[in-house]
């Protein structure tokens, strides 16, 4: 097999070129030859013993943990591997062959017999396992505290999480699971390129740091520029402000009228790039391993294996945000198909993904920048193909998809991506469900696409207003167990829920500000992240005049979303929850994270007329008080729960806890 080559509509100058295209096509390479070379080839599993104190989970029983490191191997010269940059410059052993290693979590039932023989395996963001936490509404870890809900063990599931992400070993519980990649050379001759660094908030511990070393200390050879916002001109900080701590580290002095959000943009000459695409072939290896193999090459058993059989049938991918995204580029790429051309993962859940994808597989890449509207939005990330169909795209001329590779190679999954409405003003979100063009698209039958009347619990520092509380988590739940249910047993998913341009639920910035309520001290800010195509030969990077068109979600009279999973909170709302914008002292008015924003409703007709808001009050709109309330949530929550966006015990649980939400919102001090 090989990796189809794409065209390019730019030649990307820190080592883009070459990058692998979406297409894997099968019966070009025999199965022996790959499985010869691109494998694991040892297995140390370091600590074995009880998981959550030697808890029982109903049927299944006990839970172990395995923790190790794995050594794998990959052939510069076999198709497989092809589209991994710069692997022909990586290090080789004795068999020529490039060698690295990553650690690994497995936590399985004790008989594994007894489980479900659906394997979860979660791409980690940084090394952490937040998926798991999200499940189990409790920590990372796997000590007895750390079990929370049971989610996975209950119902049997062997999870298992490895390393994708270059990084140090590191401490605590649970360590973070990360690989050790190895560096690229010319011939054995230093690689240097131009690179580009962004920074906001001197006070942050990132503020200064280079991700590759300087290749000069001339600083004569590097430029350091501020702005406030994103669209602003680029001024150059003075060079007696700057200098070169070492060839890490940069220090200066912020220029005067500089606040917390001024970009720091630092372009520089890099030396010594690590082989980041080695990762995925890390995940793509380690799963097939594990689902296939009985045993490592040195003929270390294989933990998932019973008599040398294999256990498990199934494997479904979690992974959120930058794990998210790494989902659809792993499936872009064509990893999804292993060495012997079969399926890795059945199944995928994305969360938190948009429309982007990684800066993974490209030299000098820096795997844990994501675009957004205000920071790091002149990272290769966002770039054509956005939805997972084929599609033609004017503005570079290229016909892809993020399901191409797959489609030839008959190793796609089943997805459903699960985004909130904080990815269409800052993810490029509406470019999944519509051509480049504007038009409407249909998703393949193999995808399903929800978005949730909710943000995400990421964080709302600098922002101007609090946070959206409303928890995702029962809904990622609900979409894994959607996926496994498809994947395991043919049992159809939910539709697809989400604004769409061809039935109006999807609008423009412009329409959404006519549809935004009055509330005169909350006026509409039509903040979005914009996306043209960018020449990445040149750093910083240049973006075309010509933007993709982007939608956002049309707004109800309570500058609520009217489109997607209506979450209950939305159906029967106490405030208006919308984008996240940032507040003073922190480039004010640009958009603000992604966990969204609260404007609480006025609580009494007095109240909102004296302040001018056209937002019913919440006496106005909840006259039968508590027990109102409660009932229109109920029937909201039954009504997730009937259509499976929602299961059964979270909307218990979800009906309890708004039991007295009106109350105590009626009893807050205040407004905004």
């Amino acid at each position: 097999m090989r990796f189809r080559g794409w065209m390019v509509t730019v030649v990307l100058g820190i080592g883009l070129l070459g990058q692998p295209g979406a297409g894997v096509v099968a019966g070009e390479q025999g199965a022996g030859e790959s499985m010869a070379h691109s494998r694991i080839a040892s297995l140390d599993i370091t600590s074995r013993g009880p998981a959550f104190g030697g808890r029982s989970f109903g049927d299944v029983g006990e839970y172990e943990i395995l923790l190790g490191t794995a050594t794998a191997v990959a052939d510069p010269a076999a198709a497989l591997d092809a589209g991994i940059v710069d692997l022909d410059k990586a290090p080789r052993n004795a068999d020529g062959l490039v060698e690295y290693t990553f650690e690994f979590d497995i936590l399985k039932p004790v008989d594994i017999t007894k489980g479900n023989g659906t394997l979860v395996y979660e791409v980690n963001n940084r090394g952490r396992n937040i998926v798991f936490g999200y499940f189990h509404e409790a920590g990372r870890g796997y000590e007895s505290e750390h079990a929370g809900n049971g989610f996975l063990m209950n119902q049997g599931y062997t999870y298992v999480s490895s390393g994708w992400l270059h990084g140090a070993p590191g401490m605590g519980s649970p360590r973070p699971v990360l690989a050790d990649l190895p560096p690229a050379t010319d011939g054995g001759r230093t690689i240097t390129g131009r690179s580009m660094e962004e920074w906001q908030d001197p006070a942050s511990a990132t503020f200064g740091r280079l991700t590759y070393p300087a290749a000069t200390l001339d600083e004569s050879q590097a430029t350091l520029t501020h702005r406030q916002l994103q669209n602003d001109p680029r001024q150059p900080v003075p060079a007696d402000q700057w200098h070169y701590v070492d060839d890490t580290t940069v220090a200066f002095t912020p220029p005067a009228g500089t606040d917390a959000g001024t970009i720091y943009e630092f372009v520089y000459e890099a030396r010594d790039p690590i082989v980041m695409g080695l990762g995925f072939a890390a995940v793509r290896d380690f799963v097939s391993f594990v689902r296939h193999s009985p045993a490592d090459g040195q003929g270390t058993p294989n933990p998932l294996f019973v008599d040398g059989e294999p256990v498990l049938e199934h494997v479904v991918a979690v992974g959120s945000s930058q794990s998210g995204r790494m989902i659809r580029d792993f499936i872009y790429q064509g990893f999804n198909a292993d060495a012997a051309g079969r399926r890795v993962w059945d199944g995928a859940t994305p969360y938190v993904g948009g429309a982007r994808r990684t800066f993974v597989n490209a030299r000098f890449a820096q795997t844990g920048r994501y675009t957004r509207q205000h920071e790091d939005h002149n990272y290769p990330m966002d770039e054509f193909p956005f939805t997972w169909g084929t599609t033609t795209d004017p503005l570079t001329g290229r016909t892809d998809g993020l399901l191409a590779a797959c489609t030839a190679s008959d190793t796609c999954p089943s997805v459903i991506q699960v985004d909130a409405d904080s990815e269409y003003y800052g993810a490029h979100a509406s470019l999944i469900l519509t051509r480049t063009t504007g038009e409407p698209v249909a998703l393949p039958s193999n995808v399903r696409y929800w978005m949730l009347a909710l943000a995400h619990l990421q964080g709302d520092a600098g922002c101007r207003d609090p946070g959206n509380p409303i928890s995702p988590w029962p809904y990622y739940r609900a979409a894994f167990d959607a996926t496994v249910e498809w994947v395991r047993d043919g049992v159809a998913p939910p539709a697809t829920a989400a604004p769409s341009v061809a039935d109006g639920t999807a609008v423009t910035v412009a329409e959404q500000g006519r549809q935004y309520p009055t509330i005169p001290d909350r006026p509409y800010n039509a903040a979005i992240s914009e996306l043209g195509v960018r020449d990445f030969s040149v750093w910083p990077p240049r973006e075309s005049v010509k933007k993709y068109p982007l939608f956002v979600p049309g707004l109800n009279g309570d500058g609520n979303v009217v489109a997607g999973v209506m979450t209950p909170e939305v159906a029967a709302p106490l405030a208006t929850m919308g984008k996240a914008v940032r507040g003073p002292g922190f480039a004010e008015g640009d958009l603000c994270g992604v966990n969204g924003s609260t404007i609480p409703f006025p609580k009494t007709r007095a109240e909102r007329l004296a302040n001018g808001d056209s937002r019913l009050s919440l006496e106005e709109r909840y006259p039968g008080g508590q027990a109102e309330y409660s009932a229109r949530y109920s029937a909201a929550v039954d009504s997730l729960v009937a259509q499976r966006y929602l299961l059964p015990a979270d909307g218990e649980k979800l009906k309890a806890a708004a039991a007295s939400a009106l109350s105590a919102a009626a009893a807050t001090t205040g407004g905004q």
